[in-house]
């Protein structure tokens, strides 16, 4: 079982360099190119424990859906009952359709499309897999088969255009066509009681403590998101030990952007948390390895 811990812990994450502190024009990364990145500095930083929201009884948790529109992550209480088929095809389709279902129940749309899904873990041997660039929802793939490394620099997946055209190449029109369509990922561990997350946590960044000035925009070999400089604003928090049956939900498009006073997205990233190991004196930390689906939320 996850352990209780103060609400205030320290952890390090990465960050890209703001304009002001680079020493070359930041409008090269507007363009794609293998192997260039924006330079960064990793930075130790207070968060917060989510890990009392989980644990307190299920009567008093916030509504998932409330949670995303108000701070745009979600954490919640889910056992899956697919997760241990994601190493075959079979078992993957019915994952994706588990989650594709949570997710419609949760916040009410009226079909939800999975786009793809991504296998990480956290070893100095696991290399990033360069692939092309998706036209269509992700059909009979495995994620075990392809497992990308953690992503450790605070981003959001997806800047507005290219979340407006990945939606519109999920449902197979244009996204405007619909009254509201969304990118919401859902994020959980692989492993059980035994594997809680120790290294290499999620963290999530509250979206109304970031200032316009600690957006970056940066292309990829998918299209182009956004990433975070750092300001002491920022109050960012993650689920310490998560569990299989915990799940975290992020959002990261919205065609509304903000009508009614919702959060547009949530930018999140890996980090190492202060003296967060379980391993026994002598035993190495057990790597962290989890499952990311992308599901698109269409409101007809």
């Amino acid at each position: 079982m996850p352990v209780a811990t103060a609400s205030q812990l320290y952890a390090t994450l990465g960050f890209t360099l703001p304009p002001a502190r680079m020493d070359h024009d930041e409008s090269i990364y507007l363009t794609w190119e293998e192997g260039r990145t924006k330079p960064l500095e990793r930075l130790r930083i207070p968060v917060s424990n989510l890990r009392g929201e989980l644990d307190m009884p299920e009567q008093e948790r916030v509504d998932p859906k409330e949670q995303l529109g108000k701070r745009g992550f979600a954490v919640l209480k889910h056992e899956s009952v697919s997760l241990g088929g994601l190493g075959t095809g079979e078992g993957t389709a019915k994952y994706l359709d588990e989650t594709a279902d949570l997710l419609k129940r949760i916040i009410g749309c009226d079909r939800v499309i999975a786009w793809n899904s991504v296998v990480r873990k956290n070893t100095t041997d696991t290399k990033e897999k360069i692939i092309n660039k998706q036209q269509a929802p992700e059909k009979g793939f495995v994620p075990t088969s392809r497992v990308q490394p953690t992503a450790g620099l605070a981003h959001v997946d997806q800047n507005a255009e290219w979340g407006f055209e990945l939606c519109g190449k999920a449902i197979g029109k244009p996204a405007g066509e619909f009254k509201r369509v969304q990118i919401i990922n859902l994020w959980r561990p692989l492993h059980g009681k035994s594997r809680p997350v120790t290294n290499a946590p999620l963290f999530m960044l509250d979206p109304t403590t970031l200032s316009p000035q600690d957006l970056g925009t940066h292309a990829s070999q998918f299209g182009s998101g956004y990433d975070i400089h750092h300001s002491p604003s920022q109050r960012w928090a993650y689920i310490r030990h998560q569990m299989p049956d915990e799940a975290i939900l992020l959002k990261c498009y919205d065609t509304d952007q903000g009508k009614g006073g919702e959060v547009l997205w949530c930018a999140h990233g890996a980090g190492k948390v202060d003296g967060d190991g379980l391993a026994e004196e002598g035993e190495e930390e057990r790597p962290r390895e989890s499952v990311e689906v992308r599901l698109v939320a269409v409101w007809e």
